[in-house]
């Protein structure tokens, strides 16, 4: 995938962009659950240092991914700022520091369809990962969505706590305003700083964010191609594909009525749009992997 320039990423004007960090090859960015701590901690921070507006945000194991609002500069004024702080921690647990040529991509989102598939692939990221169910993610923004109980995730206020405790938690001298609530497991809790209630508004309504939340297969591929990324589909998730896949073929047909060759054009289509994996699709039609191999290779399907 063609990087562009950090200086061309600072021109970008004031917008809603996702902002993802590079993945670590055999290794972590977090290593445990301190790791994590200081890692939300500073993302709160970078929301405070650099007046960028967060939607959403979610901390995997090798990487990150945050969406936000603010300038291409102060956006990649928030990735350095992260990019020093992780590095540090690393390094003080004894672990190499991040590469000096580690990066970032900074997409743009140019309307509120682009806004609302961004937010839902990186809240999607750790559930599609195998971490977690869908929304339940501690080192993110996933859990505050259309939740009554996020609210009930309290913590203690900044103001309540001695200068030297808060400290302690952020891994810094920034002061946190002092109605914020700290969580004696998580930390800086992502209620202070993440605009939910504009999430909300997006989607509406509980039942349209988590349906699309668990159904934006198609959205999620397109997402991860322009971030270099994969995405892993459950077997489930590939019988739910393919079964929406054969109505839209073929309306009003029973999957008994089909014939092989039928249910060979639709994992054609999918393996060439979502590159689906053929010995998945093969259970979900109740076909061979060779046929669906076959038939991916062959001419006869319109492909090659």
């Amino acid at each position: 995938m063609n990087r562009i320039t950090r200086e061309e990423y600072n021109a970008l004007p004031k917008g809603d962009y996702h902002l993802c960090l590079d993945r670590l090859e055999g290794r972590w960015l977090f290593y445990d659950e301190s790791d994590y701590r200081m890692g939300m901690a500073g993302v709160a921070l970078a929301s405070l240092k650099f007046d960028v507006k967060f939607y959403a945000f979610e901390l995997m194991p090798n990487h990150g991914h945050f969406v936000l609002n603010g300038t291409g500069e102060q956006c990649m004024k928030v990735f350095s700022y992260l990019k020093r702080r992780f590095s540090e921690q690393l390094m003080k647990k004894g672990r190499a520091p991040l590469p000096e040529d580690y990066g970032c991509v900074l997409k743009p989102l140019p309307d509120k369809n682009a806004l609302m598939a961004e937010i839902l692939y990186v809240v999607r990221n750790p559930y599609e990962k195998g971490y977690c169910s869908p929304g339940g993610h501690r080192w993110g923004s996933s859990y505050l969505y259309f939740n009554e109980l996020a609210g009930a995730l309290g913590g203690v206020k900044v103001s309540s706590l001695q200068t030297m405790q808060v400290r302690t938690i952020t891994g810094s001298r920034e002061t946190l305003p002092p109605d914020w609530l700290i969580h004696p497991d998580l930390g800086v809790l992502p209620c202070n700083f993440i605009d939910a209630g504009k999430v909300e508004e997006l989607f509406g309504s509980p039942k349209e964010y988590h349906t699309r939340l668990v159904k934006e297969y198609e959205s999620a591929v397109k997402i991860a191609r322009t971030l270099g990324e994969e995405v892993e589909f459950s077997q489930s998730e590939i019988r739910d594909i393919v079964n929406t896949e054969l109505r839209a073929s073929y309306p009003g047909r029973l999957f008994k009525s089909l014939s092989p060759e039928e249910k060979c054009r639709v994992a054609v289509r999918l393996y060439e749009t979502m590159r689906l994996d053929t010995r998945m699709m093969a259970q979900a039609l109740y076909l061979s992997e060779l046929t669906i191999i076959q038939a991916i290779r062959s001419k006869d399907y319109g492909i090659r």
